[in-house]
């Protein structure tokens, strides 16, 4: 027989962090009626408010919205990534799901790197619309980021609910000290902070969370056929590609060894309890 959790969660859902996977292994935890059934802000806002409440599971990119509208504090857990690996994949994501003139762009993916070469529309689309927000500390905007107005929420050109990506939600010319506190602040009150190259140990924090014992099989779904998909030593990507990302992502480098300073501490704590109970 299932097991059934004990508590409730929050995963709140970086893009291209490995989430798809661990949203699935945390739904498939919960009976079907205890998940909640939206996955992105603009469908968490078109629920009847007094629904939101309802659930105990809540997996999505919903962000920092959610808990104003569930009207309680929720154990909250989240997965952050190697920067240069997580701008790559979100920049061939955006470019699968781009429209142009209605048609989806064929640029995307594994033809990112000649595309960056041979086609002016497509680094001046880099340059000029991804690299302010998309290509710029995007995992620190994303947790340094407060939504205050969700009837503003709207698609963005890619039909993403990123509200992030909107004016007056987290501009090209935020003051990104002040979302990387913001960012630290929020990372410090979750019940659990992962990441990509530590998945595993990210996962047993998390079922701990929620109750019940971790799934001895972990789909991998949206994350490839790896876990951690090793964009930088693939040598796949344009050098001066990499070499803008590189530039552009200080703050979510820095992040990124905090979320792990996070998590290392989080399992020292963990096997220190352990031992403590050995007679």
């Amino acid at each position: 027989m299932k097991n059934s959790p004990t508590g409730e969660i929050h995963f709140f859902h970086i893009p291209k962090t490995a989430g798809t996977s661990l949203s699935s292994l945390i739904r498939n935890a919960y009976p079907p009626a205890a998940c909640i059934p939206a996955h992105t802000v603009l469908e968490l806002t078109a629920m009847d408010p007094g629904m939101v409440p309802a659930y105990r599971c809540y997996t999505g990119h919903f962000f920092s919205l959610l808990e104003p509208l569930a009207g309680r504090a929720l154990p909250t857990v989240t997965v952050l990534r190697d920067p240069f690996e997580q701008t790559v994949s979100l920049i061939r994501h955006c470019q699968r799901i781009d429209r142009i003139g209605g048609v989806v762009t064929p640029l995307y993916a594994r033809g990112l790197e000649q595309a960056w070469k041979h086609f002016p529309l497509v680094r001046r689309t880099i340059e000029q619309r991804w690299t302010p927000v998309v290509m710029n500390n995007f995992q620190t905007r994303v947790l340094g980021s407060d939504i205050l107005h969700p009837g503003r929420l709207k698609p963005d050109y890619y039909g993403i609910t990123y509200p992030f990506l909107e004016p007056g939600f987290s501009s090209p010319d935020a003051d990104m000290d002040e979302l990387f506190e913001k960012a630290k602040a929020r990372l410090d009150k979750m019940a659990v902070v992962g990441t990509v190259e530590r998945l595993p140990e990210t996962i047993s924090l998390i079922f701990e969370v929620i109750g019940v014992p971790v799934p001895q099989h972990i789909p991998h779904l949206n994350a490839g056929k790896k876990l951690v998909h090793t964009h930088r030593q693939s040598g796949k990507t344009n050098p001066e590609l990499a070499s803008l990302i590189e530039r552009e992502n200080m703050y979510d480098r820095a992040l990124h060894q905090y979320a792990s300073s996070l998590l290392e501490r989080k399992l020292t704590h963990r096997l220190q309890n352990q031992l403590s109970t050995v007679p």
